[in-house]
C-alpha cells in the first residue's frame, strides 16, 4: 500500500488519506452525503441535478436504481474513473458499485440513493446520510464496473 495524498473536505472540515492498494484500487474513508442526481426525483435534493457525469445509453445514471459513488473532481487525475468499478463499505457490508458522478471539492463521500439503501443509510436528501467518516470508498481506475449485467463505459 502507498499513500497517494491527503485530501480535505472543504465543506465538512475533515481530511482523508488516499491510499493505493496492492491490487491497484484506491481508497479513502469519508462520510456519506446522499446524491439524488440523475433520478426522477432529483429535485428533492437542494443541490440536485437532472444529469450525471456518466451516462448509459444516452441517459443519466438513475441514483435511485444504481449503486454508485461520487468522487471529487480532483480524482480525475487518477485515471479513467467515471464508469469504473467501485465498492462502498459500512458496518460490515461491502456493496459493489460504479463511479457515476463527479462532485465538488468541498465534499468527500457521496453515494447514490440506491447505495444508501443497500448500506442501511437514511436516504433523506437533507437529513440523511452520515456526518462521520465511517464509509470506505474504494475504486479501480481503468476497470469498468459491471452491475446487474450492465458494463459501464469508462471515461
Amino acid at each position: 500500500m502507498k499513500k497517494l495524498t491527503t485530501v480535505h473536505s472543504k465543506g465538512e472540515n475533515y481530511s482523508a488519506d488516499v491510499i493505493k492498494d496492492d491490487d491497484g484500487s484506491i481508497f479513502f474513508v469519508g462520510d456519506f452525503d446522499v446524491d439524488w442526481d440523475g433520478s426522477p426525483n432529483w429535485q428533492k435534493d437542494p443541490t440536485g441535478q437532472p444529469e450525471t457525469a456518466l451516462t448509459h445509453n444516452g441517459k443519466p445514471i438513475d441514483s435511485e436504481r444504481v449503486a454508485g459513488i461520487v468522487l471529487p473532481k480532483e480524482a480525475r487525475k487518477l485515471g479513467k474513473i467515471l464508469g469504473c468499478k467501485a465498492t462502498a463499505s459500512y458496518k460490515g457490508k461491502t456493496i459493489p458499485c460504479v463511479v457515476f458522478d463527479i462532485g465538488p471539492s468541498r465534499k468527500l463521500g457521496e453515494g447514490s440513493v440506491k447505495l444508501a439503501q443497500l448500506l442501511g443509510i437514511n436516504t433523506h436528501p437533507v437529513k440523511g446520510g452520515t456526518s462521520r467518516q465511517e464509509i470506505t470508498y474504494r475504486f479501480w481506475p481503468g476497470i469498468a464496473a459491471v452491475l446487474d449485467g450492465v458494463t459501464y463505459k469508462l471515461r
